[in-house]
């Protein structure tokens, strides 16, 4: 009888957890460590926005070599990185990445975050928050 009422609590429990993060909106982080993949991040955070819809949060984190490709006089990438901005979609770049492939913040595409902590850091510490981790 006590595994009865235990199995029983320990469902009525999950089922109020998960009731209660569906009221919250989806959250989604997309971490990208390749350049050259900057055309595909941009066509997977328009295609999340017309299949999901405006409230999923969704946030994009930049490490790695990546960072080398987000400078104001790589053109299609700009068009790129302003495409997302304007969909409500911050671009965090790596801290660690910045400085050690030696970009010049000054450079940098209008509106790019240079972040305080490590991309990776950073990564874990939204996917604790709950964001669905995707990587590019």
């Amino acid at each position: 009888m006590k595994t009865y009422r235990g199995y029983l609590f320990l469902v009525l429990f999950l089922n109020a957890a998960f009731l209660q993060a569906a009221d919250e909106p989806l959250k989604v982080i997309l971490h990208i460590n390749d350049g050259y993949k900057m055309v595909h991040l941009g066509a997977s955070v328009q295609n999340i926005r017309k299949e999901l819809g405006k409230d999923v949060d969704i946030k994009v984190v930049v490490n790695g070599k990546a960072v080398t490709r987000l400078l104001k006089s790589n053109t299609e990438n700009a068009e790129i990185v302003s495409s997302i901005l304007n969909q409500n979609v911050p671009i965090e770049l790596c801290h660690s990445a910045v400085l050690n492939n030696r970009v010049d913040k000054n450079l940098l595409i209008k509106g790019l975050v240079v972040l305080e902590t490590d991309g990776n850091v950073a990564v874990l510490n939204y996917q604790v928050q709950g964001y669905i981790y995707i990587k590019m």
